[in-house]
């Protein structure tokens, strides 16, 4: 039993309790396992957590390696088809070099290693001055103004 307290919890625990977790009166998380162990299990559907969404304020996204980029695409769904507007705080093997792409997918809050500075973290934020796709944030990409730099001219 949760006490009034703030909590996160798994998505099953969320599926399974919705009815008491819906009437506390407390802020949610809930953390998505955006994969599972073994080859073939794609872990957790993030758009299962549709009916939900409105419970949650917080969703903590896992990325149990640095070689799984599944955290991006349910970053992505999350912010783009889903419209959440809670805070998203990527988990797991966050790894410096992916703070800023992350960013840019969506997310806005991050687990990192207790031992690296604030400072590095928000200089590597803010170490790519430029990209070239689109993503969750408001940024067009470069591609997308040179295209209106050159409609604009006709």
């Amino acid at each position: 039993v949760l006490g009034a307290a703030p909590a996160i919890v798994s998505f099953e625990r969320l599926v399974n309790e919705a009815d008491a977790l819906r009437v506390r009166n407390a802020r949610l998380g809930v953390v998505v396992c955006a994969y599972n162990q073994g080859k073939t299990k794609l872990g957790e559907d993030v758009h299962a957590l549709a009916p939900y969404l409105d419970m949650v304020s917080l969703v903590a996204v896992t990325f149990p390696s640095y070689r799984n980029g599944r955290g991006y695409s349910t970053a992505r769904i999350l912010r783009e088809q889903m419209g959440f507007t809670g805070e998203l705080r990527a988990i797991g093997e966050v790894l410096y070099d992916q703070w800023h792409f992350m960013a840019r997918c969506g997310f806005d809050a991050f687990e990192i290693d207790v031992a690296l500075s604030l400072d590095s973290f928000n200089e590597a934020l803010g170490e790519l001055s430029d990209a070239y796709q689109p993503a969750a944030d408001k940024y067009r990409g470069r591609l997308w103004q040179r295209h209106d730099i050159t409609t604009n001219r006709r």
